[in-house]
């Protein structure tokens, strides 16, 4: 037997049969109590737990076959063997289907019930073992997935801070500011979201949108900072930032950059394709394209810039209206429009940057939208 003091409960309507029981299995070193029936030995279970049960099918009352498979439901970590005095291939293997460990037959061979006592909570023992070791394991590998996840969050932070620089970089002649590429890449994942993109394809969005305007950084000054109209030619060189912004972004094994390559390339694109640099129209621009393109727009209506004042939310958000089937896609349209509410807390969550910007813009720092 095991070093640790094991708790046997005998079960059995014949107390001769306990007390024989008892005597041998104590002397192994467990320690035994009696039932001579079903309802006493829940009783006594309730009261005590036992690591095994020794329980006799025919009893007077409720049989040991019928208790079984209630001693595994209440208590599913005690072992049980079933004891009878009739061979019954039939009832054993129910017995074992019903969770017991073994069946001995009477008359006992005492040496066989020490071996089949002790194989049984040896068995009992590794599968705790077992069980607390694989909840180890279950709860180091929570732990080391939530410690990932957080390390994960850390670095797409880090990330788009870092995207929003380098865009930021890239547009900050013509921008000055941070705020238009966060607020649009906010805008074109909630309309995202809304058109029922699953969440990977919205973190894509999230992060190529800022991306959009990079190819301005080809852009003559003479050109992107002319305060006048822009001439036809000088028109057809601005227009030229799409394609180059399509270039520096090529070939990447990113993702997300290879989207922002088709929103740099598609978001001056128009729904009845008078849009450039290719004229498509229609589903034929990409959806990225289109969604990018009502961001973009919303929030060149809504922002101050050198050369106006910014259009109250209602009016601009009429103008995207009125462009639905025209300008942009009608579904991106009604998507944005369905998300008013989020769109006008991300407007108040940069309300600040806004504000800076025209501070910069009183103090004479001069810049230009194209």
């Amino acid at each position: 037997m095991k070093p640790k003091q094991q708790n046997v409960l005998i079960v059995d309507d014949e107390p001769v049969v306990r007390r024989v029981l008892r005597q041998r299995l104590s002397a192994e070193g467990c320690h035994c109590e009696e039932a001579g029936s079903a309802e006493e030995a829940l009783d006594r279970l309730a009261n005590d737990s036992a690591e095994l049960v020794v329980l006799d099918i025919k009893m007077p009352g409720k049989s040991g076959v019928e208790l079984l498979p209630e001693i595994k439901l209440r208590y599913p970590d005690t072992a049980v063997i079933m004891a009878t005095a009739i061979t019954d291939a039939t009832t054993a293997i129910q017995c074992m289907k019903d969770g017991a460990y073994d069946y001995l037959v009477k008359p006992f061979n005492l040496d066989e019930v020490v071996l089949s006592v002790d194989r049984a909570l040896e068995k009992r023992r590794l599968e705790l073992e077992n069980r607390a070791y694989q909840q180890h394991l279950e709860e180091m590998v929570t732990g080391r997935t939530s410690e990932l996840k957080r390390a994960i969050e850390k670095t797409k932070l880090a990330s788009l801070d870092t995207i929003h620089r380098l865009a930021r970089a890239a547009e900050y002649k013509d921008e000055g500011t941070g705020a238009h590429i966060k607020r649009m890449s906010q805008y074109s994942a909630a309309i995202a979201r809304r058109m029922g993109l699953g969440e990977r394809e919205v973190e894509n969005i999230l992060y190529a949108a800022p991306m959009h305007d990079v190819g301005k950084i080809g852009i003559p000054d003479r050109i992107l900072l002319k305060t006048g109209s822009l001439d036809e030619d000088e028109w057809e060189i601005m227009k030229k930032h799409t394609v180059i912004g399509a270039e520096i972004l090529r070939g990447s094994d990113a993702e997300f950059i290879r989207l922002a390559e088709v929103i740099a390339l598609t978001h001056h694109e128009k729904w009845d394709g008078s849009g450039y640099p290719r004229g498509l129209r229609g589903s034929k621009i990409p959806l990225a394209g289109r969604i990018a393109a009502i961001a973009d727009v919303f929030d060149a209506l809504t922002s101050v810039r050198p050369y106006k004042e910014p259009l109250p939310v209602e009016k601009s958000l009429e103008i995207i209206k009125q462009s639905r089937g025209s300008h942009f896609d009608p579904d991106g349209v009604d998507a944005f429009l369905a998300v008013k509410d989020e769109i006008l807390s991300i407007i108040d969550r940069y309300k600040d940057e806004q504000e800076s910007q025209l501070m910069r813009m009183v103090v004479g720092t001069q810049y230009a939208n194209r």
